[in-house]
Order: structure tokens, then C-alpha cells, then sequence
């Protein structure tokens, strides 16, 4: 199969299969771009005065982005969602092979995003929550030596945006997948011979069908 011939659902999932690809580019970029900025002088200079000012006045420092461990997330999740998007190209010309893997990594990209974004929604220690425990110490000499070394402004909504974008992205993908293998699971094929039997995979969705079109008699 070239694709030419694939129902319109197919083509649609392989489409959006494939449009995963530019977030998760960005978001290779942009985890790329932090963990760039944690090597510099004033991400250790910052550390430095954040450690300080918790020595000498207890205030927890705020957390920087989501860490140098979480760039190094974005960076990997980036290359799996790009991976993941390339799978699209053999979906639209009906590969089992790539049915299954772009319904694994659908999964696992998509839940990848949402923790991620779980997780930045219920960080307590923010910059915003930071600037407020020193402002109510009194230590307003110190919220410019921070602002000074801090990362640039964009680069914390730029990473919210791309999460975002991404989890939708994904999940659409793998929404229209799902509809197409159910639809049209005799579309997607593998190296078997035409007369082999049916994989496990086809089995459960013929069982489904058959109980949909049964519920659907009885209905009637």
C-alpha cells in the first residue's frame, strides 16, 4: 500500500500522526536551550545566592524552570515524539507493525505530557512565591541580584505553551488512531501471507464489533 488508498480516518491519524513531529522539534529545543543556561555563570551564581540567603534567612530556594532534570525530560521526550511522528508515514500505508508502536508511544507521549504538566502546576516553590518570601523579609536588596541572574522571561511560558501543544497534539493523534484501527483494522497488515490467521490485535476488535453489531440488533 502507498497510502493512496487509505480511508479518509486513516489518513486523517497519519496526518496528525506526523504533526507531532514540530512540538516535539521545539521541545527538544527548548529543553536543549535550558540545560544551556543551567552550565552557565549565573545559573551557578543564582544557586550560589539562593543557598545563601536560605543559610542565612531559611527561605527555600524557588525551583528554576523545572530543573536540570527536567530539561534533560524535555530533550528525550522531544526525540520520542519526533520518533513517534515518523511512525505516521507507515501508518498511512497500513504497516501493523507501525499501528502498534504508534498506539504505545501515543500512550506514553501523551501521559509523559500531562505529568510533566501535573507536575509544574503543583510546584509550590515558584519565583512568584520567592519574590514574595523575600519582599516579606525585607530583603528587597536581593530580589535584583536574583532577577539579574535569573534564565530569560520566555523561557518558562515558552516551555508551559510547548507542553500544552503537545499534550493536544498527541492526544489528538492518538484518538484518530484509535478510531481508524477500529474502523478499519483489515487496513493495516503486516508481513504475513493474505490466508495467515488473525493476531491476537485483530481478534479483540472483531469480538468488539461483533458485540457492538449485536447490541445494536437487540436494540432494534
Amino acid at each position: 500500500m502507498t497510502g493512496t488508498d487509505a480511508p479518509r480516518i486513516v489518513r486523517l491519524a497519519a496526518k496528525l500522526t506526523m504533526a507531532v513531529a514540530p512540538f516535539g522539534l521545539l521541545l527538544l529545543i527548548d529543553g536543549l536551550l535550558e540545560l544551556h543556561w543551567f552550565g552557565t555563570t549565573d545559573a551557578h551564581q543564582l544557586a550560589a545566592l539562593m543557598d545563601k540567603i536560605q543559610d542565612d534567612y531559611g527561605i527555600e530556594p524557588a525551583a528554576l524552570l523545572r530543573g536540570r532534570l527536567g530539561a534533560v525530560q524535555d530533550v528525550l521526550l522531544g526525540l520520542v515524539c519526533i520518533g513517534y511522528a515518523a511512525l505516521g508515514i507507515w501508518v498511512l500505508r497500513g504497516r501493523l507493525w507501525a499501528r502498534t508502536w504508534a498506539l504505545v508511544l501515543g500512550i506514553l507521549v501523551t501521559l509523559a505530557g500531562v505529568i510533566g504538566i501535573g507536575a509544574d502546576s503543583t510546584e509550590p516553590r515558584t519565583l512568584a512565591a520567592y519574590f514574595r518570601d523575600l519582599l516579606g523579609s525585607q530583603l528587597t536588596d536581593r530580589v535584583p541580584m536574583v532577577r539579574g541572574a535569573l534564565y530569560p522571561g520566555w523561557y518558562s511560558w515558552a516551555e508551559d505553551i510547548l507542553q500544552g501543544l503537545q499534550v493536544i497534539a498527541s492526544l489528538a493523534a492518538l484518538l484518530a488512531l484509535a478510531w481508524a484501527v477500529i474502523t478499519h483494522s483489515d487496513y493495516f497488515t503486516g508481513k504475513r501471507d493474505v490466508g495467515a490467521e488473525p493476531d491476537d490485535w485483530d481478534n479483540a476488535l472483531a469480538r468488539v464489533k461483533e458485540q457492538s453489531r449485536k447490541q445494536r440488533e437487540a436494540e432494534s
